[in-house]
């Protein structure tokens, strides 16, 4: 059973201390002395709106943001002639490019941040002015726009060595907020693409693996012994749990189709995923309900996005399965159209971010969230349970992370699946 909703990647990091920066990136991993001409092969990005097609229990999206502003369609060298408007574009793109980088240079960070905001408004598809602007903003100490231009610079960078100089920077950011893991599997993702003695320095003696494995601070699943407490626990308002005092009547608030969801979260064999939107901020929670034998259930948070109906939006699609006798659940997530960019005239302007997924692995009997991973979409990294271990290879990956007794068939046989 999947469930997708919408809704505005939240993740946030802490400020730190900032060693190194893009410059120091470019110099190891090479930058190009000129920028690369902008060219018309994407269009400028758009506001996600609602997936024409979603899955069986799939909410309604938010009112879509406002687009961003219409630029010119700079062509590809290869196409035809420019006309006086894109030759101009072209110019403003170029001279505020170079502005920019001049800017970075004497450290004059506000005037670099407005230059790079100029050579993006000019051609909003550019991946490297949103990069040199997101160390801008790094080393002027804003790490919230840094992370959003990154972000955004990974999901349009097609060259494989902007893309690594764009995760390096991402790693600098990860240090300073004092994300150790992070910040290797962006240093990792870095080398991976192009190796240089900055991505080998950062790595030393540490795994080149390109998923991220977190062991501490995991959320566990909660267990819940009836329908009237899970309907307690998950229910809305709309479904009026003080109401529903027999089992029958909680199971029934419960599994009722709406007509937000597609079908009724219920339907098929479990795991179920109840997504929850609440009052008028279009919120969603993903509820992941595993039954337990002979009654009772594990509910796990399968993650949370949205606000108002007014911010920026990815998609989320949440899913749970049983794997070598472990709980687990899977989310995707769809960075189209879930980074910030701005306002004008009083609306929000939002372009594409970078995707991911990530699966988190519970013990049946308690709940207990063993291992949580996340890696790039499009990666080739596969992450499956062998004999007791959890197995992580390509993307960089020969990694096993010992399960314990977790692993087991038997484990999960307090697990109904039907």
């Amino acid at each position: 059973m999947t469930t997708e909703v919408t809704g505005r990647r939240c993740a946030r990091h802490v400020e730190g201390r900032l060693a190194l920066g893009f410059i120091a990136a470019c110099v190891a991993a090479g930058c190009r002395d000129q920028p690369p001409r902008p060219t018309a092969e994407s269009a400028p990005p758009v506001a996600a709106s609602s997936p024409a097609a979603v899955a069986s229990a799939s909410s309604a999206a938010p009112p879509a943001p406002s687009a961003l502003p219409a630029s010119p369609a700079l062509p590809a060298p290869s196409a035809r002639p420019l006309t006086e408007k894109e030759k101009q574009a072209l110019a403003t793109y170029k001279a505020a490019l170079a502005r920019g980088r001049l800017a970075t240079k004497k450290q004059d960070f506000k005037a670099a941040i407005q230059a790079f905001s100029e050579a993006i408004a000019a051609d909003p598809s550019d991946a490297r002015a949103l990069a040199e602007r997101g160390f801008a903003h790094l080393t002027a100490g804003d790490s919230d726009a840094a992370d959003d231009d990154f972000d955004a610079a990974l999901a349009g960078a097609g060259d494989p060595e902007l893309r690594s100089q764009i995760w390096f920077n991402l790693g600098l950011l990860r240090d300073r907020a004092g994300d150790v893991e992070a910040a290797r599997v962006a240093y990792a993702n870095a080398h991976l693409l192009k190796p240089s003695a900055a991505t080998r320095g950062k790595l030393a003696g540490r795994s080149t693996c390109t998923v991220e494995v977190r062991k501490a601070d995991l959320e566990g699943a909660e267990l819940v012994k009836e329908w009237t407490e899970l309907l307690a626990r998950i229910g809305t308002a709309e479904e009026a749990p003080g109401e529903a005092t027999s089992e029958a009547a909680a199971r029934e608030r419960l599994c009722r189709p709406d007509s937000r969801w597609a079908d009724s979260p219920c339907a098929g064999d479990p795991p179920w995923v109840f997504p929850r939107d609440y009052m008028m901020y279009v919120h969603h929670t993903n509820h992941v309900v595993f039954p337990r034998k002979p009654d009772g259930f594990l509910v796990v948070n399968g993650g949370h996005s949205g606000g108002w109906p007014a911010h920026c939006h990815g998609i989320r699609s949440v899913s749970g399965s049983v794997e070598g006798g472990l709980l687990v659940v899977e989310s995707n997530f769809n960075g189209a159209g879930a980074v910030y960019d701005g306002e004008v005239d009083g609306e929000m302007r939002c372009r594409d971010g970078a995707s991911y997924r990530e699966r988190t692995f519970y013990d049946p009997r308690t709940g207990r969230a063993i291992v949580a991973l996340r890696w790039p979409a499009g990666s080739e990294a596969d992450v499956k349970v062998q004999g007791g271990e959890l197995v992580v290879s390509g993307g960089g990956c020969n990694e096993r992370v010992r399960l314990g007794a977790s692993a087991s068939p038997s484990a999960s046989a307090n697990v109904s699946t039907k």
